[in-house]
């Protein structure tokens, strides 16, 4: 079914990103992000608010990696979008074992 949204700048369906970072204790963090994609050749664009653990750890570190969510991982994508960083700091155990920080900069 097509529908016609007009001239936007904006496309359908969005991808759902994950977006890895590492926490302060050194523990890996991941969140869902519906709102970002790629900003010319070599940029990444995401929107993020200021209270998203995810988005201090950013600022902090001054890395992330960026997945995209498939329907093997449904589930743990679900997941991390689901559940705060901020309420349950070590949510990332309950789903994988992360690499050590000491192999790569940040996690996923």
């Amino acid at each position: 079914m097509r529908t016609d949204f007009g001239v936007k700048s904006w496309f359908y369906p969005l991808p759902v990103l994950i977006i890895g970072t590492w926490n302060p204790d050194g523990t890996a963090d991941a969140m869902n992000a519906a709102w970002g994609g790629l900003y010319d050749a070599d940029k990444v664009v995401l929107c993020l608010s200021e209270d998203h653990r995810t988005t201090r750890n950013i600022r902090t570190n001054g890395a992330f990696t960026v997945s995209f969510a498939d329907a093997e991982h449904v589930t743990a994508a679900d997941y991390v979008g689901l559940v705060s960083g901020n309420n349950e700091p070590h949510k990332m155990e309950k789903l994988i074992s992360t690499r050590s920080r000491a192999r790569m900069s940040t996690p996923l």
